[in-house]
Formats: C-alpha cells, structure tokens, sequence
C-alpha cells in the first residue's frame, strides 16, 4: 500500500470493519511470538527433527518442494529448544548463492557462528577475546571481499590488543582450524554443538554442484568438532549430497515434508484469522470453496497460496468491498486479474512456451511434440525453460527417469478457465 498517511489511515480503518488488526493473509515470518500458535500438523516430522539430534547425527536434510514450509518447519524446530534440552546453539541460516566460492562461503559460516555465540553470556573471558579477534579478521576479508580485493588465498591481519601481529594468510585451512577452535569452546565450556542450517539448496537458487562441494569442505569439521549440518531443499537432497565420497559416510536420514493437505491448509487458515482479529467478531473474507480452489492451484506451495489470498483482500479493501464472506463466483476474476498481469508481463515466445505447456501437459524440451509446438528448437527452449524455472510460480521442474520436466506454476495454472 502507499506510504501516504491518510491512505494507510483508511485502509487501516478498512480493515478494522472487517475484524483484523493486520491482513491474516499476508506471508508473516513464523517467529517466536507467532510460531507455536499458527504451527500446523507437522508433530510426527518435528519428533524426526529432535530425534536426529538426539542421536547425535552429524548431518542430515530437510527436503521438500518449493514452497511446501521447508524454512518455517526448521524455525519452528530450532525454536522449541526445550524440546533438546537446550543442548544446542543455533546459527542464523546459510545460503550458498550460485556464484559462491570457497573462501565467502567459510566466512558466511563463521560469521553465522560467531553472531550465535556473541549473546552467549556464560563463556571465559579468554574465549570472548578469541572470538572477537577472528571476527575482526573476518569482518576485514569480507570487507576486502566486497570491495573486489579478494582473490583466491588472502592476507590478513590479527589484532591483540593494542599491538598488531601478522599471521600467515587466512586460507581455507586457518578458516577450518578457527571453526574447529570455536567448537571446541562449545563443547567445553558450554557443553553445546552448534548446528548450521544451509537452506534454499534448490536448483534455481543456486548450483548444487558447487554446493555438493562446498558441504564436502565442512567434512572434517561436521565428522570431528562439535557441529551438526542441516541441509535444507528439493526432493532428492540428500541422494546428491551424499554423491561425494566426502560425504556419503557421515549422513542421516532425511525429514521429507509433504504439502499440506487441503483441510490442513483450512485449519491454517483459520488459525490466523482468529489470530490477527481483533475481535471475536470477525468476518471471515472467503468461504471454503475459495480456499478449496487456492491450495488445488498451489501444487503445495503454501507460500504462493498465502500471498494470493493476500493480495485479492488486500484489492477488497483497496477498493473497499463490502464487508461480508465472499465466494468462488466474486473472487475468480479477481485472482485472474492480479495473476494476468504477471503473465502479460513476460515476453511472447515465454508466454508462448507456458500457453502450450498448459494445453499439452508436462514435457521436456528435447521432446518432438514440444519442439513442433514451438517452431524451435531444443537449445531454444532450454534457455527459456531455464529462465522461468528460476521462479516456480511461473514454471516447475521436475526429474522423471532421467530427464527433467516442465510444468506450468500456480500463476498459470490459476487462469486454467481465462484465455492465455
């Protein structure tokens, strides 16, 4: 919404006839506040989580489909530290972008640690001062990093003090033998393992060919110092993980989240209504054949279902509806409206390549009847699959036998009875 004051005001007046202090639909991070109360159905998953931990495995994924609560399942873990016993510490999560190299992906990980540690009350006097002088010489190589001054092995300086002694360069091996450090602190003084979360490990967010290399990296320090590694990502996480020798000896079995059923999205729903009204009164903006017909579009990905349900009550407000519980017949044209923008948007052989997806069902582009469709060929098609696979609203990709798939996203699917 815009920014100007008499229009929030109005809004906000808005939606205070409907019940809510807040739009119950938009996308809220779980956080801790929030979290247990709107959590749905995933107790026998949450006890495979502990249950890991427990048993003390070094390293193991979460895998699911884009969009199926994979990140909000591991804060909803992570948060219920009671459940461990408070034996361990928790770093912010990991992501390897796909142009990460050795070097930035050990200093995102030692500044994921260090941040964990540094609210940590209970450590030695001698340990703070160590953590504070390789975070200084981290926060100096990123800092040289950004500027463009880092290639391959770096000179560093450390601080002690008030006199300054330089040491070898920080390679990867003195990044190591500073983790491995670290974790022995935890392990000594605090009698915690650290555990790291590398999330988003999907195809179109980052190569997973240097992901598989950069956790093979970790290898040593996973199997040997105090930490436990959690790989969070697409079906099929863990099978090409453990592909490398380094790293197929050390993992445990994965925690595969399914979509949420239909009557579980509902009970989500619902729990967030009672949530952000501000009342007990509120009015409910969609009937349940509207919410029925959202997750039958979302192929499971929860998050594109409630940013859709946001942005059509976000318009009823925005051209100030009249406050009552709307159904499928009122709320259709307007998801078509809101996705067609998106669609219309894309350049014409995109749009063309998604329209005959949507007719012809699922194929790969080195099928015929695609390529003939198309009037391209199969380098062509690759190059545009490639590009919109990138958001899987637009178009999912998917493995079968040995060739990957193409399917139309929600955004597409969702205009199924308009013309595209």
């Amino acid at each position: 919404m815009k920014s100007n004051g008499h229009h929030v005001a109005k809004a906000d007046d808005i939606l205070n006839q409907w019940g809510f202090v807040s739009n119950p639909y938009y996308d809220h991070e779980l956080l801790p506040d929030i979290l247990f109360e709107l959590f749905v159905n995933r107790e026998a998953s949450i006890g495979e989580f502990y249950k890991s931990i427990k048993l003390n495995t070094s390293i193991f994924c979460i895998e699911g489909d884009y969009g199926v609560g994979k990140s909000s399942f591991f804060r909803r873990c992570a948060l219920g530290q009671e459940q461990l016993d408070k034996s361990s510490i928790i770093t912010n999560k990991i992501t390897i972008t796909k142009d990460a190299a050795e070097t930035s992906f050990f200093l995102t990980v030692l500044s994921a640690v260090i941040n964990s540690l540094k609210v940590v009350s209970n450590l030695s006097q001698k340990s703070k001062d160590k953590l504070t002088e390789i975070e200084n010489v981290v926060t100096i190589q990123r800092q040289q990093s950004t500027a463009g001054s880092i290639y391959g092995f770096i000179g560093h300086t450390r601080t002690s003090g008030k006199s300054e002694q330089h040491s070898p360069k920080y390679t990867n091996l003195n990044m190591l033998s500073d983790l491995s450090e670290i974790g022995e602190i935890c392990k000594v003084e605090l009698d915690k393992k650290i555990i790291l979360p590398i999330d988003d490990l999907e195809s179109e967010k980052c190569d997973l060919d240097q992901a598989i290399y950069l956790v093979g990296l970790l290898r040593d320090l996973i199997f040997t110092d105090n930490y436990v590694v959690i790989c969070i990502g697409e079906p099929g996480l863990r099978e090409k993980l453990s592909s490398s020798g380094r790293t197929r000896s050390i993992f445990g079995e994965s925690i595969i989240l399914s979509e949420l059923s239909v009557d579980d999205f509902i009970q989500a729903i619902d729990k967030r209504l009672k949530y952000f009204g501000n009342n007990s009164s509120y009015i409910p903006p969609f009937d349940e054949d509207v919410y029925k017909k959202v997750h039958e579009y979302s192929y499971g990905d929860i998050r594109w279902a409630f940013n859709t349900l946001n942005r059509i009550f976000e318009v009823l407000i925005r051209k100030n509806y009249i406050v009552r519980t709307y159904g499928i017949s009122h709320v259709l044209p307007l998801l078509h409206e809101i996705e067609y923008k998106a669609f219309s948007s894309l350049e014409s052989n995109e749009q063309k390549l998604l329209s005959i997806l949507f007719k012809l069902g699922p194929l790969s582009p080195s099928d015929n009847e695609l390529q003939d469709a198309m009037g391209s060929d199969r380098a062509t098609i690759q190059k545009l699959v490639q590009k919109l696979s990138e958001d899987s609203s637009l178009l999912r990709k998917k493995k079968v036998s040995r060739k990957f798939i193409y399917e139309v996203g929600p955004i597409v699917k969702s205009l199924e009875s308009s013309k595209i």
